[in-house]
């Protein structure tokens, strides 16, 4: 894309000559002075100016040609002079170098152009622009060995109070650069310069301060006067050596009609289009604005070529200044999609209506997302819409003019204001269809409101059927959950009965030696406890279960039967450590404990184990909290002499009185003839809640 626009820039240089000699709102460069006419005595007195004063400040008002006669006339003219011109449009973007360095690279590139410099090497990075231009003998020569003196001209200067204030980055760097530039005009050395000589005086040699061969000019539009003055203060000379470009004379105007087109146009309707442009006025008293007498003549021209003829004639002239400006921005944008409009109006102006410049590799990414043709740029080059512009390597593009600012910001203005009534109109649009959508909503909610009434009658009358039916159901639940609670305590009471019974039953049958009746009584409460849910097991359901194992494992042993008897024993002990874990060791629940570990131990004794004294030790240790009460009750008892009976000694006897018993002693039983034993142990053969029973003497009772 960059070479099709360098083509269409190119071509538009080539279609300036004999038959097109007016550039239109293009400015004219040293390449086209040719046909730069009408401009001679303000090119001769800016010379004598920038000359005679080292600051030279050229102002004028927008679209009088200043940058034409800075490029076609004055630099030209100085060029042949001695003068090497350095061409400066400061960038104020983030992404840009300093000013100082933009200027110091503009200056080596064009010396470059135009010579060398006697010293090579002696410029050090980062200096200051006084300190460039002021290293001693470091003179710049031409080919025959001219000395040339470097002319910096800031041309549209009056972008430092405009792009470059549009931040606080940009404010920063436009009073750095307006530092280093007072310094320059004003041929003092930059108070950090001073700072270093303080500490290293020998460097003052490298420099001559009393130099003073260079020039500078500041061209700028006259509206932005007033902020140049508020510079006097760090630049003095600033309103010392001014220049005022006013607008052309007739006469001016009349020889820049007449002289580019030889042959092109009469004397006669050369001055009837300075008429024109001036508003009517008679050629002595005219006022013509240059770049609008450039892109009339232009279109003019354009006219005749149309229609093939030799002269531009008196009738192709019509309409007035601000329709032949706005027909030149319609015709120019007529065949380009409104993306390319949006583009031209929204990015090269700002919001304030001035020109902005932006890097062409910008605006043709742009372009390209607009879905636009890849030689938009090169096309609207060539029809002299924009202008592309080189700056230190970077081209940049703009608006050719700044004539064109106010038709340009005129058509944005009213694609803004057709945007915003668009806007307003989608806006009462939807309003509209959101009023008759609520309408819509409204009526379908009535329906369903009538709707939801009847809903509501018969959801009455079902909650009121469901209400009483609620109460019925729970009378009944509650009356369901007192039959449980009734049946469950009534369960619960049996049994306590049945184990109860069932032990003293046990007792009796294992006295007698009914060992078969016992082992079938107990496995039939075994049966009875395996059967039930686990819900239904509580506390007193697994006391009795174990007991009936331990009663199982008793009457097996005695027959035995030692592999199941050891299996009743291990999960009777399981099932009441697990109960005592959980619920706690009440009385019951250790008494059991006990009774299982002695049980344990009967049938490791008689599997000749040694762990089974180990077994009847933790019985005994069971029962010691209970024992050490001062009226052990006498389930405990009966436990404790069940456990100091399965516990295997020394072979000691022990005799248990009324019991008429004979057992062996363990470990922490008591001795024979022990007084507390005979006294807790009286009646344990038979006794049934405290009370005694006959014991059936000369009786072997079964061990």
């Amino acid at each position: 894309m960059n070479a099709a626009v360098r083509e269409a820039v190119v071509e538009v240089a080539a279609t300036v000559d004999a038959k097109n000699p007016w550039l239109g709102l293009a400015s004219f460069t040293e390449e086209t002075r040719q046909y730069f006419f009408g401009r001679d005595e303000e090119v001769a007195e800016l010379a004598r100016r920038v000359q005679r004063k080292l600051l030279t400040v050229l102002f004028g008002q927008s679209g009088l040609g200043k940058t034409s006669i800075l490029r076609a006339g004055l630099v030209p003219r100085l060029r042949s002079q001695g003068y090497c011109p350095v061409y400066v449009r400061i960038d104020y973007s983030k992404g840009s170098p300093e000013p100082a360095e933009q200027i110091k690279q503009a200056i080596r590139l064009n010396a470059r152009r135009s010579g060398e410099w006697t010293q090579t090497g002696v410029a050090v990075e980062g200096e200051s622009l006084w300190e460039f231009l002021h290293h001693r003998d470091d003179v710049l020569l031409d080919e025959s060995g001219r000395t040339l003196i470097p002319l910096l001209i800031f041309d549209q200067f009056e972008e430092i109070f405009t792009l470059a204030q549009s931040d606080d980055f940009g404010r920063a760097r436009a009073a750095r650069f307006i530092a280093e530039l007072a310094d320059l005009v004003e041929n003092r050395p930059p108070k950090e310069f001073e700072a270093r000589l303080e500490q290293d005086e020998s460097a003052a040699e490298r420099f001559d301060f009393a130099r003073s061969d260079y020039r500078v000019l500041i061209a700028l539009r006259e509206d932005y006067l007033a902020p140049l003055e508020g510079l006097k203060q760090a630049i003095p000379s600033i309103s010392q050596n001014r220049l005022r470009l006013a607008p052309m004379t007739g006469t001016q105007a009349l020889a820049a009609v007449l002289e580019p087109g030889k042959g092109l146009v009469t004397q006669e309707v050369a001055e009837a289009i300075v008429r024109f442009v001036a508003g009517g006025a008679e050629l002595a008293n005219a006022v013509v604005e240059p770049s609008l007498l450039s892109l009339i003549c232009r279109e003019l021209n354009d006219a005749r070529i149309a229609e093939g003829r030799r002269e531009i004639s008196l009738d192709l002239l019509a309409g007035s200044h601000a329709t032949i400006l706005t027909n030149f921005y319609e015709r120019t944008l007529a065949d380009q999609p409104a993306a390319v409009r949006r583009i031209v109006e929204d990015d090269l102006l700002t919001d304030s209506g001035f020109r902005e410049n932006v890097a062409e590799e910008s605006l043709v990414k742009r372009f390209a997302e607009a879905d636009a043709a890849p030689h938009t740029l090169a096309l609207l080059v060539n029809r002299r819409l924009l202008r592309i512009e080189e700056r230190l390597d970077v081209r940049r593009v703009e608006l050719t003019h700044d004539v064109l600012c106010g038709v340009v910001k005129a058509s944005r203005d009213r694609r803004q204001e057709r945007e915003a009534r668009e806007a307003t109109e989608r806006l009462l649009a939807e309003q509209k269809d959101r009023e008759l959508g609520a309408r819509r909503a409204a009526a379908r909610a009535r329906q369903i409101a009538a709707a939801c009434t009847v809903l509501a009658a018969v959801a009455l009358i079902a909650a009121v059927f469901a209400y009483f039916s609620s109460q019925r159901a729970r009378h009944a639940e509650h009356e369901a959950q007192q039959t449980r609670a009734l049946a469950e305590q009534a369960r619960g009471q049996a049994e306590q009965l049945l184990g109860y019974l069932s032990d003293d039953f046990a007792r009796e049958l294992e006295n007698f030696g009914r060992l078969e009746v016992l082992a079938e009584f107990s496995q039939r409460q075994i049966d009875y406890f395996h059967g039930l849910p686990p819900a239904l097991r509580g506390a007193d359901t697994v006391r009795s279960g174990a007991l009936a194992l331990v009663n199982h494992s008793r009457a097996l042993r005695a027959l035995g039967q030692l592999e199941v008897a050891g299996s009743n024993a291990d999960e009777a002990v399981q099932l009441l450590r697990a109960l005592a874990d959980s619920a706690g060791r009440s009385e019951a629940t250790t008494v059991a404990l006990a009774r299982a570990y002695a049980a344990k131990a009967r049938v490791l004794e008689s599997r000749g184990d040694p762990t089974d004294m180990l077994t009847s030790e933790q019985a005994i240790a069971a029962l010691q909290p209970l024992l050490a009460a001062p009226k052990p009750p006498l389930a405990a008892r009966r436990a404790y002499v069940e456990s100091c009976i399965a516990s295997r000694g020394s072979g000691a006897h022990l005799a248990l009185g009324d019991a008429g018993g004979v057992r062996s002693r363990g470990p922490g039983c008591p001795r024979p003839g022990d007084g507390r034993l005979l006294r807790r142990g009286r009646g344990l053969a038979g006794d049934r809640a405290g009370e005694s029973r006959p014991v059936h003497r000369g009786t072997k009772r079964q061990p």
